[in-house]
């Protein structure tokens, strides 16, 4: 292989990794305003504004809508172009039920893993929660997504971790389309949580973390049951 053949090589793989960024990038700032409510099911999102808006070109503007179609947050229709996908409470059990098993192995992984001061972090963090009597939907997504991502990180396994971000990722876009349903921040279950990992008994870790979730599952199911009657 010659010179120029390397060069050409060099310059095309650092192209497609620019690209690939680009796209990542678009795809979070998507993702943002899902979570945020600013766009609800039903937006239809064209490329051309929502370029303008992220002041993106084109090119990753569509493939990161592909990703959002991958994941079913997003879809194409005849003549709309790609619409905001309804987000049905069944869909939201499902993912609560999948982010069980993933996020109690994750537990179960990260018990004893953790550094101290990041425990240290986490509990500052609850306590804060715990004195802040009108707590707003971010701040509860903030402490939640450090512990919770605390401990996906800490389990060692990169796959895993991603696929609990993803999925915790989509329980905010569905708490954004139910107008912020969200139940009282279980403060106290965390704490014990952290107790767990702290103390490295891996089985508490992992009984506390499915109680966690099975607890902010039955709450919104209860809350949503009764915002529909």
């Amino acid at each position: 292989m010659t010179a120029h053949q390397d060069l050409a090589l060099e310059s095309s793989d650092y192209e497609s990794t620019q690209r690939v960024n680009l796209t990542g990038q678009v795809y979070e700032q998507l993702i943002e305003l899902l979570i945020t409510g600013e766009l609800q099911p039903g937006d239809v999102i064209t490329e051309r504004r929502m370029a303008e808006r992220l002041k993106a070109s084109r090119t990753p503007i569509r493939e990161a809508l592909g990703r959002l179609e991958a994941e079913r947050l997003v879809h194409k229709q005849p003549n709309r172009g790609v619409t905001v996908s309804p987000f049905s409470t069944e869909t939201f059990v499902e993912i609560l039920n999948i982010r069980q098993l993933l996020e109690g192995e994750a537990a179960w992984l990260a018990a004893g893993r953790i550094p101290e001061e990041r425990l240290e972090a986490a509990r500052a963090a609850l306590q804060a929660l715990a004195r802040n009597p009108h707590p707003t939907l971010t701040e509860i997504w903030e402490t939640d997504d450090l512990l919770h991502g605390e401990i996906a990180n800490a389990s060692g396994n990169r796959l895993l971790a991603d696929l609990i971000r993803d999925l915790r990722r989509r329980t905010h876009v569905f708490n954004a389309y139910r107008n912020a349903l969200t139940p009282k921040y279980s403060v106290e279950q965390n704490t014990l949580l952290l107790d767990a990992l702290a103390k490295g008994d891996r089985d508490q870790a992992r009984a506390t973390m499915i109680d966690h979730i099975n607890t902010v599952k039955l709450a919104i199911i209860e809350r949503l049951s009764g915002a529909l009657r």
